[in-house]
Protein backbone atom coordinates (compact mmCIF):
# COMPACT_ATOMS: atom_id res chain seq x y z
CA UNK A 1 0.00 0.00 0.00
CA UNK A 2 2.85 2.33 0.54
CA UNK A 3 3.66 2.29 -3.16
CA UNK A 4 0.10 3.34 -4.03
CA UNK A 5 0.13 6.27 -1.61
CA UNK A 6 3.50 7.42 -2.93
CA UNK A 7 2.25 7.36 -6.53
CA UNK A 8 -0.89 9.26 -5.52
CA UNK A 9 1.16 11.92 -3.68
CA UNK A 10 3.59 12.17 -6.57
CA UNK A 11 0.71 12.58 -9.03
CA UNK A 12 -0.76 15.37 -6.88
CA UNK A 13 2.62 17.11 -6.66
CA UNK A 14 3.01 16.95 -10.44
CA UNK A 15 -0.52 18.26 -10.92
CA UNK A 16 0.10 21.12 -8.45
CA UNK A 17 3.39 22.01 -10.15
CA UNK A 18 1.67 21.90 -13.54
CA UNK A 19 -1.09 24.22 -12.31
CA UNK A 20 1.43 26.66 -10.81
CA UNK A 21 3.42 26.67 -14.06
CA UNK A 22 0.21 27.15 -16.04
CA UNK A 23 -0.74 30.16 -13.89
CA UNK A 24 2.77 31.62 -14.27
CA UNK A 25 2.57 31.09 -18.04
CA UNK A 26 -0.81 32.85 -18.13
CA UNK A 27 0.49 35.84 -16.17
CA UNK A 28 3.58 36.10 -18.39
CA UNK A 29 1.57 35.82 -21.61
CA UNK A 30 -0.78 38.55 -20.37
CA UNK A 31 2.21 40.80 -19.68
CA UNK A 32 3.63 40.11 -23.14
CA UNK A 33 0.25 40.99 -24.70
CA UNK A 34 0.15 44.30 -22.82
CA UNK A 35 3.68 45.19 -23.91
CA UNK A 36 2.80 44.32 -27.52
CA UNK A 37 -0.29 46.58 -27.38
CA UNK A 38 1.81 49.44 -26.00
CA UNK A 39 4.34 48.91 -28.80
CA UNK A 40 1.56 49.06 -31.42
CA UNK A 41 0.15 52.26 -29.92
CA UNK A 42 3.62 53.82 -29.79
CA UNK A 43 4.22 52.99 -33.47
CA UNK A 44 0.86 54.55 -34.44
CA UNK A 45 1.67 57.68 -32.42
CA UNK A 46 5.11 57.90 -34.03
CA UNK A 47 3.60 57.66 -37.53
CA UNK A 48 1.04 60.35 -36.66
CA UNK A 49 3.75 62.64 -35.27
CA UNK A 50 5.93 62.16 -38.36
CA UNK A 51 2.96 63.15 -40.55
CA UNK A 52 2.35 66.23 -38.39
CA UNK A 53 6.05 67.10 -38.65
CA UNK A 54 5.86 66.96 -42.46
CA UNK A 55 2.80 69.22 -42.43
CA UNK A 56 4.52 71.67 -40.09
CA UNK A 57 7.60 71.74 -42.30
CA UNK A 58 5.42 72.56 -45.32
CA UNK A 59 3.71 75.29 -43.30
CA UNK A 60 7.12 76.67 -42.29
CA UNK A 61 8.20 76.82 -45.95
CA UNK A 62 4.95 78.58 -46.87
CA UNK A 63 5.39 81.14 -44.08
CA UNK A 64 9.02 81.76 -45.02
CA UNK A 65 7.95 82.41 -48.61
CA UNK A 66 5.24 84.77 -47.38
CA UNK A 67 7.79 86.68 -45.31
CA UNK A 68 10.12 86.97 -48.29
CA UNK A 69 7.27 88.33 -50.39
CA UNK A 70 6.35 90.84 -47.66
CA UNK A 71 9.88 92.24 -47.73
CA UNK A 72 9.23 93.64 -51.21
CA UNK A 73 7.08 96.68 -51.94
CA UNK A 74 4.83 94.70 -54.28
CA UNK A 75 4.21 92.09 -51.61
CA UNK A 76 3.24 94.72 -49.08
CA UNK A 77 0.81 96.32 -51.56
CA UNK A 78 -0.67 92.93 -52.35
CA UNK A 79 -1.27 92.09 -48.69
CA UNK A 80 -2.79 95.51 -47.98
CA UNK A 81 -5.19 95.12 -50.90
CA UNK A 82 -6.04 91.57 -49.87
CA UNK A 83 -6.66 92.25 -46.19
CA UNK A 84 -8.07 95.79 -46.19
CA UNK A 85 -9.92 95.93 -49.54
CA UNK A 86 -8.38 99.23 -50.61
CA UNK A 87 -7.55 100.73 -54.01
CA UNK A 88 -4.87 103.15 -55.12
CA UNK A 89 -5.63 106.68 -56.19
CA UNK A 90 -7.02 106.72 -59.71
CA UNK A 91 -8.32 103.14 -59.58
CA UNK A 92 -12.01 102.41 -59.71
CA UNK A 93 -13.69 99.78 -57.58
CA UNK A 94 -16.60 97.58 -58.61
CA UNK A 95 -18.77 95.98 -55.94
CA UNK A 96 -20.62 92.88 -57.04
CA UNK A 97 -23.63 91.99 -54.95
CA UNK A 98 -25.40 88.65 -55.13
CA UNK A 99 -29.17 88.93 -55.65
CA UNK A 100 -29.87 86.24 -53.06
CA UNK A 101 -28.11 88.27 -50.39
CA UNK A 102 -30.14 91.36 -51.22
CA UNK A 103 -33.42 89.51 -50.73
CA UNK A 104 -32.30 88.01 -47.42
CA UNK A 105 -31.14 91.34 -45.98
CA UNK A 106 -34.37 93.21 -46.76
CA UNK A 107 -36.58 93.66 -43.69
CA UNK A 108 -39.54 91.31 -43.65
CA UNK A 109 -42.86 92.94 -44.45
CA UNK A 110 -45.31 92.87 -41.56
CA UNK A 111 -49.04 93.04 -41.70
CA UNK A 112 -51.06 95.87 -40.22
CA UNK A 113 -52.43 93.64 -37.48
CA UNK A 114 -48.85 92.65 -36.47
CA UNK A 115 -47.85 96.31 -36.30
CA UNK A 116 -50.81 97.09 -34.02
CA UNK A 117 -50.00 94.14 -31.75
CA UNK A 118 -46.35 95.18 -31.56
CA UNK A 119 -47.34 98.78 -30.75
CA UNK A 120 -49.57 97.78 -27.83
CA UNK A 121 -47.13 95.12 -26.72
CA UNK A 122 -44.37 97.72 -26.42
CA UNK A 123 -46.66 100.08 -24.50
CA UNK A 124 -47.16 97.59 -21.67
CA UNK A 125 -43.59 96.33 -21.37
Amino acid sequence: MRGVKTKDKELRKRLAIFLVLLIIFGVLSNSVRKVYNKKENAEKALARMEEEQKQLELRKIFLENSLERLETEEGIKFEIRKKLNVAQAGESVAIIVDENNIASTAPPSTSTWSKIKNFFGRLFE
